[in-house]
C-alpha cells in the first residue's frame, strides 16, 4: 500500500508540473502575441494612477484653502450686501439667490478695472467673483435641533449664512443683530468698501448700486444723479456714506410693534435711511464694530442706524428717491435701485422683465401707487419731506 501511495502521489506531482508547463507556454504565447496591447495597457494604467494623484493633491490644496478662508475669509470683496434673515425665511432666501443676487456678475473684473455689462441670462453659469459677498444674518439662539439641522444643511449647500449663535432672532433684537453682524464683517472682510443693508423681502439693483459707488461715491455729486439725490454738506472730501431714502419727521412710536420704550433723544426718531434698503461705508462698520459695547440700540434697526451716525462728522448723507422703502411701495419705476415689501412673485416678475429685456426694464407697470418727497436738508428735520412730487 505504502509503495502504490508513493506512485500516486508523484503521478500526481508531474501531472501537476506538466500541466504548470502547458500554461505557462500558453501565457509566453500570448504574451509575445499581444506584447503590444500589455505594454499599453501598463503605460495608461501608470497615467491613471498619476491623475488620480494629482486630483486627490488639488483637493487636499482646496481644502487647505477652505481652512485658510475660515480665518479671513472673502477678504478681496470690496462690497457685502447684509440681507436680514429669520431662520425659516429659507424660501425668500431661494428666491433671493435665483433673482436679483445673480445681478451681482454684471459687475466684473478686466485688466485691473471694474466693469459693468450685462451678463445674464435664464440659462447658462456666469462665474461668481470675490468683489460681491451675499450674507443673510440669522440669529440661532434657542432653537431647536430641527432648525438648526436644517440651517446647517441650508449653509452647506448656499455657504452664505452669517450664523449669529448668540443672538436669538427677533424683531425686538433687529437692532442687536446688526450690532452682531457689522462686528464680524469688520473683522473678517478685509477689503471692505461699503456695505448694502436690506431685508429679504427687498428686490435689489445690486449692479446699479455698485456701478454709482464705484463712479461717484463717497460725493454722489456728479449730474447724471442730480435727479435723484439731495446731500446734507458739500464737503472737499467726506470721512464716509450713509445712503438711502431718509426720514427726518417721523413721531416716536409709544405702543404697539414698533414701541420705544428707552427713547429719550426727543420726540422725533433723529434723520435716518429706512431699513429697506441703504449703504453705508467701511468707515461707518468700522466705527460701529469698534463702540459695539457702548452703543444704545433700539426696537428699529434703522432707527438704531441714525442715532449710530448722528454724531459722526464728515459722513455724507445721501436721500436718493431711488430707493423705495417706504412702509408701502410707491409703485415701480425703471431707475430703482431698491424696492421694499415685494412678494416672491414681485421678485421673479422683475427679474423676469430684466432678463428679457438685457437689463433696461425692471417694470410691467409703472403707474404710481404713493409719492415721493425730496429731502431738504437745510430745514429742520420736522420740515425735510413735505414738499411732494
Amino acid at each position: 500500500m505504502l509503495v502504490l501511495n508513493i506512485c500516486l502521489q508523484s503521478f500526481k506531482l508531474k501531472w501537476v508540473v506538466s500541466e504548470n508547463l502547458i500554461n505557462y507556454k500558453m501565457l509566453m504565447i500570448l504574451m509575445r502575441r499581444y506584447k503590444s496591447m500589455i505594454l499599453a495597457s501598463i503605460f495608461f494604467f501608470y497615467i491613471g494612477c498619476g491623475l488620480t494623484l494629482s486630483f486627490l493633491r488639488l483637493e487636499c490644496v482646496d481644502a487647505v484653502s477652505s481652512v485658510n478662508k475660515v480665518t479671513k475669509p472673502y477678504s478681496k470683496s470690496e462690497y457685502v450686501v447684509l440681507i436680514v434673515s429669520g431662520p425659516d425665511n429659507e424660501e425668500k432666501r431661494d428666491v433671493i439667490r435665483a433673482t436679483w443676487a445673480k445681478l451681482a456678475t454684471n459687475i466684473f473684473i478686466e485688466n485691473g478695472e471694474k466693469l459693468f455689462k450685462w451678463n445674464h441670462t435664464w440659462i447658462g453659469q456666469t462665474v461668481q467673483q470675490d468683489l460681491i459677498k451675499f450674507y443673510f444674518a440669522i440669529g440661532t439662539k434657542g432653537l431647536s435641533r430641527n432648525k438648526l439641522d436644517k440651517l446647517r444643511n441650508e449653509n452647506s449647500r448656499t455657504h452664505d449664512l452669517l450664523i449669529l449663535d448668540q443672538l436669538e432672532d427677533s424683531y425686538r433684537n433687529l437692532a442687536l443683530k446688526m450690532l452682531h453682524a457689522l462686528s464680524w464683517i469688520d473683522k473678517n472682510v478685509e477689503g471692505l468698501k461699503y456695505l448694502l443693508k436690506c431685508d429679504d423681502d427687498s428686490f435689489v439693483r445690486i449692479d446699479l448700486i455698485v456701478k454709482d459707488l464705484e463712479a461717484f461715491a463717497p460725493d454722489m455729486s456728479d449730474r447724471k444723479l442730480s435727479n435723484y439725490v439731495s446731500y446734507k454738506d458739500k464737503l472737499p472730501s467726506y470721512k464716509g456714506l450713509y445712503w438711502g431714502y431718509f426720514d427726518g419727521r417721523a413721531k416716536v412710536y409709544l405702543n404697539g410693534k414698533w414701541q420705544e420704550r428707552d427713547w429719550f433723544l426727543c420726540d422725533h426718531y433723529l434723520p435716518y435711511a429706512l431699513g429697506g434698503g441703504y449703504v453705508i461705508s467701511q468707515s461707518i462698520v468700522n466705527y460701529i464694530a469698534r463702540n459695539v459695547d457702548d452703543l444704545s440700540h433700539y426696537i428699529s434697526e434703522d432707527v438704531s442706524m441714525g442715532v449710530w451716525t448722528a454724531a459722526l462728522k464728515g459722513i455724507n448723507r445721501v436721500h436718493d428717491i431711488r430707493f423705495d422703502t417706504q412702509w408701502q411701495s410707491r409703485g415701480c419705476d425703471e431707475h430703482m435701485l431698491v424696492r421694499h415689501n415685494q412678494t416672491l412673485s414681485d421678485m421673479f416678475l422683475m427679474y423676469k422683465s430684466l432678463v428679457h429685456s438685457h437689463g433696461e426694464k425692471l417694470c410691467n407697470n409703472e403707474l404710481p401707487q404713493r409719492m415721493l418727497y425730496r429731502y431738504k436738508w437745510n430745514v429742520l428735520p420736522s420740515m425735510c419731506c413735505k414738499q411732494y412730487t
